[in-house]
């Protein structure tokens, strides 16, 4: 299938692009802050996806293969299509989506238009084993280096993002600001008691 389109912007239209490759426009449905980044003429990258559905050919694009691989998690789930998937990637960050459903957080899934709490907790339900590959490459969003070396390290070592994020919430409210390994030693040493 269609991965990647490298190419030039030719076009700029709600909620798509057109990207001018070798002579073929490709028309590319794109989250908002894609959309707000290009400029016409610009030439661009794009991580993509092809849905084929009975009537339709439609290609979505990223501008990371992190967003692409969040993009088909979602659409994986029951009663989650791709404009919805869209709007989720347009709304939140990826760190923010990883740990909206890692930490079962249904309150900021639900912020996305057109997606309900009976939709969030669904999202929650079905992807929180799935999304541990894509959440140990994007950690929690505005947290420090040593806890996201420390997180990173945990789910390597098999524990879960919401077990590690416990742990690590645990060790700095007795310790304090710590460095990574002294952050890792103590968060370990919590997860063994448990």
């Amino acid at each position: 299938m269609i991965a990647r389109i490298k190419g030039q912007v030719v076009l700029i239209d709600t909620g798509s692009v057109l990207v001018d490759t070798g002579g073929i426009g490709y028309r590319i449905r794109v989250p908002e802050p894609v959309l707000s980044s290009v400029a016409i003429d610009e030439e661009i990258i794009l991580h993509t996806e092809l849905i084929i559905r009975q009537d339709l050919m439609q290609l979505y694009g990223f501008l990371t293969p992190g967003e692409t691989d969040m993009f088909r998690l979602l659409i994986s789930v029951s009663r989650i299509g791709p404009q919805t998937g869209l709007a989720i990637i347009s709304r939140l960050s990826l760190p923010d989506i990883c740990d909206a459903i890692s930490m079962k957080k249904p309150e900021v899934l639900s912020q996305v238009p057109g997606l309900g709490k009976k939709g969030a907790e669904r999202i929650i339900l079905e992807l929180q084993k799935k999304v541990a590959d894509i959440s140990a490459q994007y950690p929690v969003a505005g947290s420090s280096s040593s806890v996201q070396d420390t997180l990173l390290a945990l789910i390597s070592l098999g524990y879960n993002r919401e077990e590690a994020m416990a742990a690590i919430e645990r060790t700095e409210s007795v310790k304090g600001k710590v460095s990574s390994s002294e952050l890792v030693k103590e968060a370990l040493v919590f997860l063994r008691k448990k």
